[in-house]
């Protein structure tokens, strides 16, 4: 297992990282699935052009659930749903979503957890801000995790960005610094080819002390 903290990590290399890290992505199948809200109560904010829901607010679209204290959902005028949730520390916004896996391997999910998640549905963009946390598991144990200030999630492409600040301090890690664990891959069993082709005896082949006779 590998720990790798920093206080600035440049964002070529972080999104480096992570993508070989989780080659998995988010189920293709997620972005035509109709955006369902279900809240304790909502309203209409007509000078923003947005719904307000409010009320432990589940979102879900496909896969993927969002839960959060508070849900803005807008949408655009091409038909794209965007929506901003918002948590504080004791209760921040999730977000959970399968991802695609190779048949015969375990289906990976993805945890967010933020104190506002902001979901783009024209580009497949996450974005956590605030105490962010991502972590992929696998049967329900953490394989991969990032922490920071701010991370920016691309489902479509998997790829991350994760930024520190003072906004992502925790108790645990109260200077907001980068923190990622990339667990080891397995390495896949060697194929027939690749172990080799066992030596025959040929029979052309002679001693190289004997004379034909």
């Amino acid at each position: 297992m590998t720990i790798m903290k920093a206080n600035f990590v440049p964002i070529a290399v972080m999104l480096a990282a992570l993508t070989c890290a989780s080659p998995a992505r988010a189920l293709q199948s997620d972005r035509q699935q109709a955006l369902l809200v279900d809240a304790g109560a909502m309203h209409y904010d007509d000078v923003k052009q947005l719904d307000v829901f409010t009320g432990d607010v589940v979102v879900t679209k496909g896969s993927m659930v969002i839960h959060a204290q508070r849900v803005e959902v807008r949408q655009t005028p091409d038909g794209y749903d965007m929506a901003d949730a918002f948590g504080d520390a004791a209760h921040p916004a999730t977000i959970d979503e399968k991802l695609d896996a190779a048949a015969g391997e375990p289906t990976p999910t993805l945890h967010g957890s933020a104190l506002r998640l902001d979901y783009d549905g024209r580009t497949g963009v996450v974005t956590l801000h605030g105490q962010a946390l991502l972590e992929r598991l696998i049967d329900g144990r953490v394989n991969d995790r990032a922490q920071g200030e701010t991370i920016r999630y691309d489902n479509l492409n998997d790829r991350f960005a994760v930024s520190a600040g003072q906004a992502g301090s925790t108790s645990s890690n109260p200077q907001g610094r980068v923190r990622v664990m990339l667990s080891p891959r397995p390495t896949p069993a060697p194929t027939a080819s690749a172990a080799g082709t066992p030596l025959r005896p040929s029979p052309t082949l002679q001693s190289s002390g004997a004379q034909p006779r």
